[in-house]
């Protein structure tokens, strides 16, 4: 109740501070780490395509390239948090048009990199935080969801860390899918409970995992 006071309130409150206190302190040496790496190995080979990744964009490792087999042939395609492009890259060969956004600029840089070393012609890159400047519908939205939810420094910055882009993410997809749209993403198996309520509330149904 507002204004009320006991020894319980402040047992509940002093693990949560220091969870998110430990949660940031690791992430302040993983980004450090990340970077320090990027430098030294500033690029990386996803299917026989070579991407280049910039110290502070998060460098793909496992298989995010796998969005491209769900990108069906002449879609319009929005690559949501773009971050090095490996999105855009394996889906621009199917797709009619990607618009990819993010709200780092070095992302923003970071993907037209790719797309230009790629000899790619139909993709529009663009900084935007989410939905922000995205204009029209789209029958793909790809979306390689931060997978700490923290807050941490300035978002701009971040590329594993967001408290809001996963609520953002659902609050507003629907306002940007065709008829027959798909909300494609990756995300780690323990987020499906999340997943599939927020999908929930607002419309959406996972059909596949």
């Amino acid at each position: 109740f507002p204004g009320a006071r006991s020894p319980g309130s402040a047992g509940i409150v002093f693990p949560m501070k220091l969870r998110d206190a430990t949660k940031r302190a690791f992430m302040t040496f993983w980004y450090f780490h990340a970077r320090t790496l990027n430098r030294l190995m500033p690029s990386v080979t996803l299917d026989g395509k070579r991407l280049v990744i910039f110290p502070d964009v998060y460098k793909p490792l496992e298989n995010e390239q796998a969005c491209g087999e769900y990108c069906r042939e002449g879609d319009r395609v929005l690559d949501l948090g773009c971050g090095s492009g490996v999105g855009s890259v394996f889906c621009a060969p199917k797709a009619r048009e990607v618009v990819a956004v993010d709200i780092s600029l070095s992302a923003v840089r970071n993907s037209e990199e790719n797309c230009r070393l790629h000899g790619l012609k139909n993709v529009t890159v663009a900084q935007s935080d989410m939905f922000a400047r995205v204009e029209g519908k789209f029958d793909t939205i790809l979306a390689n969801v931060p997978y700490i939810d923290a807050e941490f420094e300035a978002e701009e910055r971040q590329f594993a860390t967001s408290r809001r882009y996963l609520p953002t993410l659902f609050a507003h997809a629907g306002d940007y899918l065709t008829e027959n749209g798909r909300l494609v993403m990756q995300f780690p198996s323990k987020a499906l409970p999340r997943i599939e309520k927020l999908a929930a509330e607002h419309g959406l149904e996972v059909v596949s995992v």
